[in-house]
């Protein structure tokens, strides 16, 4: 009974907004998270390994350590909004004044999970690699307003990806790669109201949201430059996501009606960086990594362009313990990975810029992830 007044009160939030639409929300989506990546600032295309690739740089498949099969990857995010409101949306007594006290705070949930995946650094020959994993994600933002309107953003996906990288040159410095994805989404349509749930009493696609499916690609490449200045390993990276436009229309199946048109698109987005590596590092580490990125050109929502920028590092002590840290849209972050024998363990923490410039509001969020593979 609790479990089921708790869900309510959530969609209720969730699914409330403002006919006028005066959005209050102006994050960047995005349909992947890494926990590695959030502790080191989002840096991800410069230095992606395993399951980072298929959603940002294709080409780093290619650069896997070892192969590996995923039997699970599971995620969880939340933000300190939600876990500051959680027994006020789930408490007891009157629904509605319990979320009028969550007003002002936006609240952030995404359970993301992998299963399986299979990594092949070497197939068909010692140049090619090859990745192939099967995604779901689902992410909520809603923010309660002083106005007591509210505005939502619900995404879920499912679907699989497969990466192919190749390495070229005959020292084998420059790597390609392509990933293929199929992908269903259902997401919050931007005019469900709350009256509109009471009517229906539940979250119905055909009437609450909306659903799609689609193909689409993402290209990369990864670039080690000659030479190695004081032992550091340069590179640089480039990739582009969803080249056909994200729109979630060009792959429906039967089932898929599609009432009141796509669900939010995924645009396009242009992403470059470079990094330096180094092991033996310092003397102290057995390997260090700094990186500079600049990420998501075209999925910015007319948002600053400071809103883009990434740079972080990942310093390993033990081969089993990784420290990291960096700055992600202004914001800092910090992360811990824990690399055992059939089990990884990661925890990270970073801030989201929910406006459209730098400094205008921060979302501390907080990452963990635990992976099975062999």
């Amino acid at each position: 009974m609790t479990v089921n007044r708790s869900l309510r009160c959530l969609l209720i939030l969730f699914l409330s907004t403002h006919p006028l639409r005066a959005k209050a929300l102006e994050n960047i989506v995005r349909p992947y998270q890494s926990a590695r990546a959030a502790g080191m600032g989002g840096i991800i295309y410069t230095t992606g390994i395993y399951e980072e690739n298929f959603f940002a740089n294709p080409a780093r498949a290619a650069f896997n350590p070892k192969w590996r099969v995923d039997i699970v990857s599971q995620l969880f995010e939340a933000n300190t909004g939600l876990i500051e409101n959680i027994d006020k949306i789930s408490g007891s007594g009157n629904t509605i004044e319990n979320i009028a006290a969550t007003q002002g705070k936006n609240n952030h949930l995404r359970v993301q999970t992998i299963l399986p995946a299979l990594y092949f650094p070497h197939i068909f020959s010692s140049r090619s690699s090859i990745a192939i994993g099967l995604m779901q994600s689902t992410q909520v933002d809603a923010i309660l307003r002083r106005n007591l309107t509210v505005d939502p953003v619900m995404i879920a996906d499912v679907g699989p990806a497969v990466t192919y990288a190749r390495r070229f040159f005959k020292d084998e410095r420059l790597a390609l790669g392509v990933t293929a994805h199929w992908t269903y989404r259902v997401s919050t349509k931007e005019t469900f109201s709350t009256t509109d749930y009471i009517k229906y009493n539940q979250f119905k696609v055909s009437e609450s949201g909306s659903e799609g499916a689609h193909y689409d690609f993402d290209l990369g490449s990864h670039y080690v430059i000659p030479g190695r200045p004081r032992d550091w390993q340069i590179s640089l990276s480039g990739a582009v996501n969803n080249i056909l436009g994200g729109k979630y229309k060009n792959a429906n199946a039967d089932f898929i009606k599609q009432v009141g048109g796509p669900p939010r698109s995924q645009p396009t987005s242009y992403n470059f960086g470079t990094s330096a590596q180094r092991y033996s590092c310092l003397h102290l580490l057995q390997s260090c990594v700094f990186a500079f990125e600049v990420q998501n050109l075209g999925n910015n929502r007319n948002g600053s362009i400071f809103r883009t920028l990434h740079m972080g590092t990942e310093l390993k002590p033990w081969g089993f313990l990784a420290i990291r840290g960096g700055v992600s849209q202004g914001y800092l972050s910090a992360g811990l990975g824990l690399d055992f024998p059939l089990l990884d363990l990661e925890f990270a923490t970073y801030g989201e810029e929910m406006s459209l410039n730098v400094g205008g509001k921060e979302d501390r969020r907080y990452v963990a992830r635990i992976g099975l593979s062999i």
